[in-house]
Formats: C-alpha cells, structure tokens, sequence
C-alpha cells in the first residue's frame, strides 16, 4: 500500500511538471507494481482507441401502384426496393484497460427509426389496400385511378373545410382534428403510389490499438448499398483513423538512456497529445485530441 501511494505521489508531481510545461500530460508506472489489493501487476500502459460510427440507413418500400404515378400525379415513382446508406459522423474516445476498464465514450446510443408513412407495418404494405370499397374484382390500374381520384377528393373536402364550407358543425378543435384525419387518408392513399420511406440511424463501436510506427489505421470499411463492413472486407471503402502526435512528450520529457534503477526510483510512461480524426475518402467525421502512450516517452522519476 506505502509503495503504491508513493508512486501516486510520483505521477502526480509529473503531471504538475507537465502542466508548468505548458500542457497535462497522462502518465502511468511501467513494470512491476503493487496494487492497494496486495496483488502485483506487470503495467504496460497503452491506450485504446474507440471509435464510433454513426449511419442512416434511407430504404424505401416501393408502392403498389408505384408505375401508374406520372400517369396521375405527373411525378414518377420509385419503381423498386432499395436501400442506401450514407456516413453521418463519428466519435472519438480513449481509455487504458488497466486503469479504465469503461471506454469512452459511453454507452452507445439507440438506433432511431423514422418511418414517413402512416401504415402500422413499415416493412410492407396492408393486404386489404385502402381504396378497396367493393368485393367486386379490378384491374390494378382501375384500382390505381380509383385510389388517385380519392387522393383529389380528400384534397377537395380538406379545401372545403379550410375555406368554412362546413363551418356550421365543424370549427375550433373539430375542424383541425377533421383536417389531420384528411391528412393522413391521403397520404395512406399517396403512398400506394410512392412508397414508404423508412430511415434508421445506428451507431457502431470500433476499437483500434494505434502501432507507434503507424499514423494511419483502417477502423472499418464501407459501402452506400451495404453499409459497415469489417476492416477485412476488401469490397468496400476504407474508414480511416489517422494519428498525428504532438510530440509534448518529448519535449517536456526528453528521451534518456536506459540504465538500471535505483531503489528509490520508478519508471513511468508519459502518453502524447495526439491529433486524431476520422476520415472517409475526403470527408472528416470526427476528431478529438486524445492521450496515446504508444506516441510517448519513458521516463524515471523518484519514488518518495
């Protein structure tokens, strides 16, 4: 327990000699050390890097009357399934696996889905369609101009509400309640047409162990029709962290030669600020100025 406070002690004092340099520094004991627990552990300080990757999925469920669109709207549709996927932004954190078993940043955040549409199941469209008013049997474009003539006549009701048509028994909350349900009538209608469209954003967590001989790490790779991939997967787009030291560690604590210690000795780690940013091709996701010891240096401080 003496031993470990006094090494406590140590960094403490390093850190202070950091900060009068101008900037804080993380240091950490290297070698055999004893923990409050009684236990000795080899210390070999190096950080973790953890990256978060945050994307939207947009997918888009085609409607069924998709190709009869420009033919009642004058818009064209879209006429097939698709999903695409787009990078929104990444974030950056540290943490030390011996001394910080938590990485951050913290928790990840839920995925969040939005559907613009209005059906209760998003992934596909009711059996028993809207527009459907008879049992008798209809072409699908009979059924496609019946479903664009409701969407008109919604709209020529909502018009005539709007303008006070109706004013004598419906008004005040009525009036705005009678319009939302309009509303949604026709989009239920409008999307038989053109579709749903159904976006999701989620966020990955990375973590990458920076080698001092590199300035450059692939996290993971990417593509618009897939998404995330792991690093291996040579199909997509490399996402890369790129590392660049300050090099305050040396300059506060210059490197020394290596020499045996004495007993009222200890040797620390020093991590470097480091530079980092998250790029895909040439578009920055995130950065942050993070401690790296692997970009540091080694230095000997007294024990006391």
């Amino acid at each position: 327990m003496g031993n470990f406070r006094k090494m406590l002690a140590a960094v403490v004092l390093a850190a202070c000699a950091g900060t009068a340099a101008g900037q804080a520094l993380d240091m950490a004991p290297v070698g055999d050390v004893a923990m409050p627990d009684g236990r000795r552990v080899y210390m070999m300080p190096q950080t973790t890097v953890v990256v978060d990757v945050t994307v939207v999925c947009e997918r888009v469920v085609t409607g069924p009357y998709a190709r009869f669109a420009q033919k009642y709207f004058g818009v064209i549709a879209p006429l097939a399934d698709k999903e695409v996927y787009t990078l929104r932004s990444a974030t950056l954190g540290c943490y030390d696996p011996l001394t910080a078993p938590d990485p951050v940043p913290g928790a990840l955040p839920p995925s969040n889905t939005a559907v613009y549409g209005v059906t209760e199941h998003a992934e596909e469209f009711p059996r028993v369609l809207p527009d459907r008013r008879s049992a008798t049997g209809s072409s699908l474009e009979n059924a496609a101009r019946d479903a664009a003539q409701a969407v008109f006549d919604l709209r020529n009701r909502r018009a005539d509400l709007v303008m006070g048509d109706y004013a004598e028994t419906v008004y005040g909350a009525g009036l705005a309640t009678a319009v939302e349900r309009l509303d949604r009538m026709e989009n239920e209608y409008l999307e038989l047409f053109f579709g749903k469209r159904i976006v999701t954003t989620y966020t990955v967590r990375y973590r990458v162990v920076p080698d001092e001989r590199s300035r450059a790490f692939v996290v993971c790779r990417f593509r618009e029709d897939s998404g995330l991939l792991p690093a291996s997967d040579l199909s997509g787009e490399p996402v890369v962290l790129e590392c660049r030291p300050q090099e305050l560690a040396a300059k506060v604590y210059p490197p020394q030669r290596k020499r045996a210690l004495r007993s009222d000795e200890a040797e620390y780690a020093v991590a470097d600020r480091v530079d980092c940013r998250v790029v895909f091709d040439t578009v920055e996701l995130g950065s942050a100025e993070l401690p790296i010891y692997q970009y540091g240096e080694t230095t000997v401080l007294p024990v006391r």
